[in-house]
């Protein structure tokens, strides 16, 4: 909305002060035309008028007075021309009266030798023109103002159909359509928001598929078995296999109470990190504290400060608590896949942080890297029970935190190396 309202702030200024200065300037520079016309023309009353005054009989020169286009000239009795008693003094005295008529301008001159008053009419219409004019820079500075303005709103106009058009594909189940930017648009924060707003809605559509297909996947098998046990039970004869059958019944019972525990909390993890408080976190800080509670994991975990000063502390605006599961869940993982060794790489560049986990288990497969990132999605190399919500979660954290995730194959250790790359 800034570019919005600067956008069109510019706009009215630039027609209000740049156009209305320049059409005054054409006007003064036409006025001015018109101030010699008048000039000229009062230049020459003025002379007849003194040529009249001085004549014996001024009636016998005006009824001989050549026709010419431009001027004319009569004589009146001063009792026809009502002068106001401010200006009578001096337009007796020899001061002309300028008058504006539809015909074009009129001058008055008082001929005091022969009480009477000579009148010099001009067909130039100069008042006449004066006010055309005034009126054709008027309608230019409308006009001007009117195409500034609609050029303008021709870009905008055609953003707001492009975003409509997307916003009624995406309402039809076009989950995929999204306003692509250009680099001219005054609402490129409502377009963002607007993609921002489809992506979370695809996601959430998404993994409501991904829910439903894990729900009746992951709980067809527990479910079998408890069914399975149930009959059992009560075909047991002694008491130590209904023991047996009700400890097995315990176990699937567990097992699908900790998915559905684990759906729960994937399905709130939006609405946790919308209202969870940010504060200045330092990643080499919290990377060492979660680390220090793998002390009685089977591998290796070291830290490659190499890259670092030692006062840097990769200081980033985050919830703790969720960076926390973040670097857990990456831990936790690498542990899992890795043979002897995990070493978490630490650096800074010019576009900000990087955390990188490297093992040295199998690696994930290129194939999979597009998707492992997804709920429910298990790697071909996890041997133990998961319900592929680790790096799901951490793709949502990193996601809300404006990081990105990067999956390759780590060139030292032969595994997996999995980056995250923090904004700075």
């Amino acid at each position: 909305m800034r570019r919005l309202t600067l956008t069109l702030l510019l706009v009215v200024l630039v027609a209000i002060f740049g156009l209305g200065f320049l059409l005054d300037s054409l006007f003064e520079k036409y006025n001015t035309g018109n101030d010699d016309d008048l000039t000229q023309i009062q230049s020459f009353a003025t002379g007849v008028a003194i040529t009249l005054n001085q004549s014996d009989s001024p009636l016998h020169v005006v009824e001989r007075w050549p026709a010419v286009e431009d001027y004319s000239i009569s004589l009146e009795s001063k009792s026809d021309l009502p002068v106001p008693a401010s200006l009578l003094a001096d337009f007796e005295s020899g001061e002309p009266l300028l008058l504006e008529t539809e015909a074009g301008i009129a001058l008055y001159f008082y001929l005091d030798k022969h009480q009477s008053v000579l009148a010099v009419q001009t067909s130039i219409a100069a008042a006449r023109k004066h006010r055309n004019m005034a009126l054709l820079f008027t309608g230019l500075f409308y006009l001007g103002t009117l195409l500034l303005v609609l050029l303008w709103l021709k870009p905008l106009i055609s953003r707001l159909n492009l975003l409509r058009s997307t916003a009624k594909k995406f309402g039809a189940g076009e989950l995929s359509s999204r306003v692509i930017p250009v680099g001219l648009s005054y609402i490129r924060d409502i377009e963002n928001d607007f993609n921002g707003m489809a992506d979370k809605i695809q996601h959430l559509i998404d993994d409501n598929k991904l829910l439903s297909s894990a729900v009746s996947h992951d709980l067809r098998t527990p479910l079998a078995r408890l069914r399975f046990g149930i009959d059992t039970l009560a075909e047991a004869e002694t008491a130590d296999a209904r023991a047996q059958y009700l400890g097995r019944i315990n176990n699937d019972l567990d097992e699908m109470e900790l998915l559905v525990n684990s759906l729960l909390r994937y399905a709130r993890l939006d609405n946790v990190l919308e209202g969870a408080d940010k504060q200045s976190v330092s990643l080499r800080k919290l990377l060492h504290e979660c680390i220090a509670q793998y002390y009685d994991v089977r591998i290796i975990i070291r830290v490659n400060e190499s890259l670092l000063n030692e006062a840097d502390q990769l200081i980033i605006i985050g919830c703790i608590d969720h960076l926390a599961m973040l670097i857990n869940n990456l831990i936790q993982n690498a542990v899992e896949h890795a043979k002897n060794k995990l070493v978490v790489e630490l650096s800074r560049s010019e576009r900000g942080f990087e955390m990188a986990f490297c093992d040295d288990g199998c690696g994930i497969p290129e194939a999979q890297r597009a998707t492992i990132l997804k709920p429910f999605q298990r790697g071909n190399s996890d041997e133990k029970k998961s319900f592929g919500l680790g790096l799901a979660v951490v793709s949502r954290i990193a996601q809300h935190h404006n990081a990105r995730i990067d999956i390759r194959q780590c060139g030292r250790l032969g595994g997996a190396r999995i980056s995250v790359r923090f904004p700075s």
